[in-house]
This record gives C-alpha cells, sequence and structure tokens, in this order.
C-alpha cells in the first residue's frame, strides 16, 4: 500500500512539473511577442518621425491602385493597367539587358569610332524635328530611357537602328460599313478619325500598321454602339454619337500608346427603299401640314367676311361704297367686259323683302287675302 501511494505522488509530482513548464513556455512566447511589437513600434516611430518632420519636404499624395487585383479584373483591369503604365508618355515598355557577346560588341565599335574620329561622328550624330521622337534598338533590344529627340541624338551605325515616330495629329477616313440600328434597319455609314501617337515605345512594341488597327476598331465600336440606338437618333444625335465612339475607342488605344483625340460621322447611306418610303412620308406631313394652314386661312376669311358683312348691312353707305369699289376693280381688271350698272337704290328696292317680286309680278302677301283678278261687277241699280 505504501508502494502505491509513494507511486502516485511521484506520477502527481510529475504531471504538475510537466504542466508548470508548458506553462512558462507559454508565458515566455508570449513575453517575446510583446517584445517584438513593442521593438516594431519603436522602429516605426522614428520612420514616421522623420517623415513629418517639418524641415524636410514632403512626396506628393497619389492615389494607391492595387496592381494585382487590376490585373485579375479582366478587360476593365488591362485598360487600367494601360492608363498607369502609360501614365508617363516615354515609359510602359520594359527592356531587356544585353548579354557579353553583345557587350562586347558595343565596346568594339566605340573602340572602332573612337579611333576614326573625327570622322565617324558624321555617321553616329542625327538630327530629330520637334514634331518628331526617336526609338533606338541595339542588336534588337530597345534601349532603356525615354524616346530620343528633339534634337541630337547618338548611335552606333553597326549596331542600333533607330525609328522616327510622328507625334503630330493623324487622320484617318473610315469607309463605308454596314449597320444594323436597333429598329432592325439597314444602313451604311463613314467617319473620320484625328488621333495621335503619345508613347512612341510602347506604339512601336505592340503594332505593326497603325492605321489598319484603328480603322478595324472604329468599325466594330461604331457597329457595336450604333446597334443600340434608333434611326432616327443616328441621324439626329450624331454629336453625342461621336463622343461616345471617342471615349470607347480611347480606353482601347491607350494600351497601344494611342491618344483618339476626336471622332465624327461624316455621312449616313439609306437603302433606295428606305428613301422612297421615308420621302413618302415626309411628303404626307407636308401636305398635311399644308391643308391645315389653308383650312386656318379660310376660317380666319370667313370670319373676316362675316363681320364684314355685319358692318356694311348696318350701314348703307359703306354698302354702296363697297358697290362702286366692285365696278372699280371690274373695269380696271378686265377692261374688255361691259358692265351695265344698274342704280343702287333699284338694287335695294329689288333686294327688299317687302317688294319681292317674280318677272316682274308682286307676289301676293299671305296675311292679305287673294281677291280674284277678274271679279264680277254688279249691275247698276240704274239700270
Amino acid at each position: 500500500m505504501e508502494k502505491r501511494a509513494r507511486s502516485s505522488s511521484r506520477d502527481a509530482h510529475r504531471r504538475g512539473s510537466g504542466s508548470s513548464h508548458k506553462e512558462s513556455k507559454r508565458a515566455k512566447t508570449d513575453r517575446g511577442g510583446r517584445g517584438r511589437g513593442r521593438r516594431d513600434a519603436e522602429r516605426e516611430q522614428p520612420a514616421l518621425g522623420r517623415a513629418g518632420s517639418p524641415g524636410e519636404p514632403r512626396a506628393p499624395a497619389a492615389t494607391v491602385v492595387d496592381v494585382d487585383e487590376v490585373r485579375g479584373s479582366g478587360e476593365e483591369g488591362t485598360e487600367v493597367v494601360a492608363l498607369l503604365e502609360s501614365e508617363r508618355p516615354e515609359e510602359g515598355t520594359k527592356s531587356s539587358s544585353l548579354g557579353a557577346c553583345e557587350w562586347l560588341l558595343v565596346l568594339i565599335s566605340l573602340l572602332f569610332i573612337i579611333v576614326t574620329f573625327p570622322f565617324s561622328i558624321w555617321f553616329c550624330i542625327k538630327v530629330v524635328q520637334e514634331y518628331e521622337r526617336v526609338i533606338i534598338f541595339r542588336l534588337g533590344h530597345l534601349l532603356p530611357g525615354r524616346a530620343k529627340g528633339p534634337g541630337l541624338f547618338f548611335f552606333l551605325p553597326c549596331l542600333d537602328t533607330y525609328h522616327k515616330v510622328d507625334l503630330r495629329l493623324q487622320t484617318l477616313e473610315i469607309p463605308f460599313h454596314e449597320i444594323v440600328t436597333k429598329d432592325m434597319f439597314v444602313m451604311e455609314i463613314d467617319a473620320i478619325c484625328y488621333y495621335r501617337m503619345e508613347n512612341a515605345s510602347l506604339l512601336l512594341s505592340s503594332l505593326a500598321h497603325v492605321s489598319k488597327a484603328v480603322q478595324f476598331l472604329v468599325q466594330t465600336t461604331m457597329k457595336r454602339l450604333l446597334a443600340h440606338r434608333s434611326l432616327t437618333e443616328i441621324l439626329l444625335e450624331r454629336k453625342n454619337i461621336a463622343q461616345d465612339v471617342k471615349v470607347a475607342l480611347d480606353a482601347v488605344t491607350c494600351v497601344w500608346g494611342i491618344k483618339v483625340e476626336r471622332t465624327e460621322i461624316k455621312d449616313v447611306r439609306l437603302p433606295a427603299g428606305l428613301q422612297h418610303s421615308l420621302a413618302v412620308e415626309a411628303e404626307a406631313q407636308r401636305q398635311a401640314k399644308v391643308r391645315m394652314i389653308a383650312a386656318e386661312g379660310e376660317k380666319a376669311a370667313s370670319e373676316s367676311l362675316r363681320m364684314a358683312a355685319e358692318i356694311l348691312s348696318g350701314t348703307p353707305a359703306a354698302a354702296q361704297l363697297r358697290y362702286l369699289h366692285t365696278l372699280q376693280s371690274l373695269s380696271t381688271e378686265k377692261p374688255s367686259t361691259v358692265v351695265l350698272p344698274l342704280p343702287f337704290d333699284l338694287l335695294n328696292f329689288l333686294s327688299s323683302p317687302s317688294n319681292r317680286t317674280q318677272g316682274g309680278i308682286p307676289l301676293p302677301n299671305p296675311s292679305k287675302p287673294v281677291e280674284p283678278l277678274n271679279p264680277k261687277k254688279k249691275d247698276s241699280p240704274m239700270l
């Protein structure tokens, strides 16, 4: 029994010592973590103090963009990355470094130029105009740094090749191409695109035929945007459509180092059947407007005649003056016409209701009894 009690006490002591040892290890790790956190905070505080010191200039604030997230967001991410890379006009492409053999060739070329100086200098210096930039490729590698120009630039004749890029505004005429509108009309449209080369290095490393790429891009973009508009909107809202096309093109061409300045819809060509139907519809609308205007004119004229008749009926002298004016106008307009004027009193007598006659015979008055035409006379009492 004593042995069992001793063994149980030993086991309990071992367990207690093991648990205390584990707790001490955990406490040490916690203390170490707290100490590291304090050291990091102490390191960050002087760095912040140095950055916020009033004696040193502060760096300008900039918009922070997570490029990794942007790269994984599809087409929009590609456009944003291209905008970020082309933020500086002459950057956006990375040049690879030269190898050992290539550096050896460069040194040999430099030694040859030095030996043949000053004759070799005429072949190593070129002039770039103000509106041009030069991109140099050495043994097929794009040289780092910005594009050369304007002014003089140095290159190795045997190893370097250079390409000039014109930065002036370029004009591209887009030929007629078919589009389908929202209301299912087929029409042909042409346009004009104005663009300029903004990043020479990115342009040469991205495109081989600039004009063809821009032309096809304009055609596909216009087909995509105009498919959501009706024929009437296309004919009336050309300015807004051109602005939408310009924004859509600029979002794509920035990846190529091209800046689209302006786009314009030049002409719209409709099919013959559609032109005929539109002409008939326009003619019908014009005829309807003409009829409405004529009806309004007749209504106004009838109102004026009614008012004139009321005025003339109230004043006999005005009616007589109107009668004389009519006779004068007839004699002036048609001098060969013979007019037999009647006295105005006779006209008034004939037009008065109390003297209505038919063929010179007075008409009977219904208010009075009719007397016989040949009444029988009574014999005289004298007879």
